[in-house]
């Protein structure tokens, strides 16, 4: 009796040290602050510096080592080109850090920035693709979103597609250039911007084949339903 009731102690000894072994364990993991990053895509704007920054700081390794990602993940979100972000522990217990930029639909030449989908400014720290339309000037936060409306709509048609070169404004009326075209669009808003761009096709397409594009210094899109050429 006496053997059985030692074999059991033994055993509950044994597996006490195995579920304390595993909380040690765990508890190591937990304290571990090292991780990796992870891009839903190209990691365009090269914020590794601000992030590394942000994870070892010395308050957000304490939150790291307390578990609470969620307030590392606030101060991610505070990255100006961070859409999205997610950080966790797998399977592991490895810190990885998931992370979706925001897209960027133009460069801002006079704020040396770029905007992007929805209208925000972020401030250039890299390089991206030069080509990219540049919107010139200053502007308002409203000419801001008719910039985003009408390069969305450039962007989704299979002919405008990349053509877009430059925007600027004069009194709140948006102009454009096109890549490889003389003369300048006036825009105006970014009311019926598909009944404009149809236009503005037809008549490319009709310079294309002509071979004239050179004696128009200026397409007039403002007026209602029809396209008016100014010859140069």
């Amino acid at each position: 009796m006496n053997r059985f009731l030692t074999a059991i102690l033994m055993l509950s000894l044994i597996s006490f040290m195995i579920l304390l072994s595993s909380f040690i364990e765990y508890d190591n993991h937990e304290s571990n602050t090292k991780y990796n990053v992870y891009y839903a895509f190209d990691n365009l704007f090269n914020n590794k510096t601000i992030i590394d920054s942000i994870m070892k700081n010395k308050s957000n390794i304490e939150l790291i080592k307390e578990n609470k990602l969620n307030e590392i993940e606030s101060k991610l979100y505070e990255i100006e080109s961070i859409y999205e972000a997610n950080i966790f522990r797998d399977l592991n217990f490895n810190l990885s850090i998931n992370i979706v930029e925001r897209e960027p639909l133009a460069y801002y030449k006079k704020n040396d920035s770029y905007i992007d989908l929805s209208g925000k400014i972020i401030r250039r720290n890299n390089k991206l693709d030069d080509r990219l339309p540049i919107l010139l000037g200053d502007t308002s936060k409203n000419n801001i979103k008719k910039v985003v409306d009408v390069i969305k709509a450039f962007n989704e048609d299979m002919f405008l597609n990349q053509k877009l070169e430059k925007l600027w404004f004069v009194k709140d009326e948006l102009f454009l250039k096109l890549n490889n075209y003389q003369f300048d669009i006036r825009f105006g808003d970014n009311i019926k911007i598909k009944k404009k761009l149809e236009m503005l096709k037809g008549f490319c397409l009709y310079n294309m084949e002509k071979k004239e594009s050179e004696t128009y210094k200026q397409i007039d899109l403002v007026y209602n339903n029809q396209l008016i050429a100014i010859k140069k």
